[in-house]
């Protein structure tokens, strides 16, 4: 998303990323961009919001032009503690959405109405991500059923490949949608372990679908609507904890390309679901908020 937005905006540069860098170590890590200045630091997670209030608290004083953007943050409830926002803006997915996206393509390409989710932490944006696809899943083809982990963490892909076997083993599960990041990496081998001709992955939150990713047959893809920050710091309007939304009408949530392995018959049901997700018709809150309700 940030390189999407360099391309538009190419007076910014950006700097070498911090990646893999640990919650407890993040504030180090912010505190260097804060002290070089930039213009903006953004924190990939909602993480970072409970480890990041004094730099952002610091900044305010020291370095008032220094922005923060949040990702996967609900200012309300991650922000709650802080003493300013004054510089701070979160993103937001919809997902109803993205869960939604996933669903309809589980749905329709499960053939032992057996489809599975890894989360790598239980939080309320996974438990929402779950409950829309499995929802969705259940619209398109009501004998779905669904296999859930949500505490996997996101670095052992071992975990993940574990857990796919037993869910394959035990329920027949043949479709995949992961949270996990490293973790989903174990999932897609596992399923190309049992066949991916006939076991298939649905990937987040970039368009992996390629010949070197056999299994995946679609992605939800998040664009983090870094642009839109970018241009708000330009205009001297960024700040005061707003929360962007990414959604299918910005762009910000949309559904990748289709694998040659989804029949054309059930791309055009899929597309036209898309359509349906896109205008809020295919699925309602309570039927969401149904399937959360059963979760323990």
């Amino acid at each position: 998303s940030l390189k999407k937005a360099l391309e538009a905006h190419t007076n910014w540069e950006m700097l070498e990323p911090k990646e893999n860098t640990a919650s407890a170590d993040s504030p180090t890590a912010a505190q260097s961009y804060v002290d070089q200045g930039v213009d903006l630091i953004i924190g990939c997670g909602n993480e970072f919001g409970s480890a990041w209030i004094d730099v952002v608290a610091e900044a305010a004083e020291s370095n008032p032009d220094v922005k923060f953007l949040l990702t996967n943050t609900d200012p309300e409830v991650d922000l709650a503690d802080y003493e300013t926002l004054e510089n701070v803006e979160c993103v937001q997915v919809n997902l109803k959405q993205t869960g939604a996206l996933a669903g309809v393509v589980a749905g329709l390409m499960t053939q032992s109405n057996s489809i599975g989710f890894i989360g790598g932490m239980k939080l309320p944006t996974t438990l929402t991500k779950y409950s829309a696809y499995l929802a969705a899943a259940q619209k398109v083809n009501p004998e779905v059923k669904g296999s859930y982990n949500f505490e996997a963490g996101f670095i052992d892909a071992s975990f993940g490949a574990k857990i796919t076997e037993q869910w394959i083993a035990s329920t027949g599960l043949d479709v995949m949608w992961g949270d996990a990041s490293a973790v989903d990496n174990g999932a897609r081998q596992a399923l190309e372990a049992a066949g991916a001709d006939s076991h298939f992955d649905i990937a987040q939150p970039i368009d992996i679908l390629g010949d070197n990713q056999p299994t995946v047959i679609a992605s939800t893809v998040t664009d983090w609507k870094i642009d839109q920050a970018m241009d708000e710091i330009e205009k001297g309007e960024f700040g005061g904890g707003k929360a962007i939304t990414a959604n299918m009408d910005n762009g910000g949530v949309t559904l990748g390309k289709l694998s040659d392995k989804i029949p054309a018959d059930v791309q055009t049901k899929i597309n036209e679901y898309v359509d349906q997700i896109k205008a809020g018709t295919l699925l309602t809150d309570d039927e969401i908020e149904a399937v959360k309700g059963t979760l323990g």
